[in-house]
């Protein structure tokens, strides 16, 4: 099931099959670099699992599988979720590193914000980035998100980033 989709991009839920492909985005040291820490085969697989649990329970928020219309390749993923220690809704992705620099996450997050704000009518989303991120924090600002604060967080120095709904109701 797509959840939206954008002119090269779809994002669409996690399935089981999407085990290794995880795998290797949640282990990867690049990636996770500002993250997590990465994640062994294992505690990837239930990762994943504990996602795909989430959709029962929220349709509309979760983390998916960031996908190229092109040829159906696994690009990374993308996520729009409660977040318990912001109180909001969070925005944010992982693209594999030969996906940077493509504009593959500044579409992302655009689609992103249409199917936040158009479609389940949010007031506003929160996005956060380590520091030394510069290449999100573009990405965000370019998206119209704000810099609100910079904070600590279980030992981690993060900004905090906001965009409220253009139309609000």
């Amino acid at each position: 099931m797509n959840i939206f989709e954008t002119e090269r991009l779809y994002i669409r839920r996690f399935t089981e099959a999407d085990r290794e492909a995880c795998y290797r985005l949640n282990s990867d040291p690049d990636v996770m670099r500002y993250i997590r820490e990465p994640l062994s085969r294992e505690r990837s697989a239930k990762f994943l699992l504990e996602n795909i649990a989430i959709y029962s329970k929220f349709s509309e928020y979760g983390r998916w599988a960031l996908m190229a219309k092109e040829d159906d390749s696994f690009l990374g993923s993308f996520m729009l979720k409660h977040s318990d220690s912001l109180n909001a809704i969070e925005m944010g992705y992982a693209l594999f590193p030969e996906f940077w620099g493509m504009g593959y996450a500044t579409e992302a997050v655009q689609g992103g914000l249409d199917y936040a704000f158009g479609t389940i009518r949010l007031k506003s989303v929160m996005a956060l980035t380590f520091p030394g991120n510069e290449a999100s924090q573009k990405v965000l600002l370019k998206n119209g998100f704000r810099f609100v604060q910079e904070f600590w967080d279980e030992g981690n120095l993060l900004h905090l980033f906001q965009i409220d709904n253009p139309n609000e109701f």
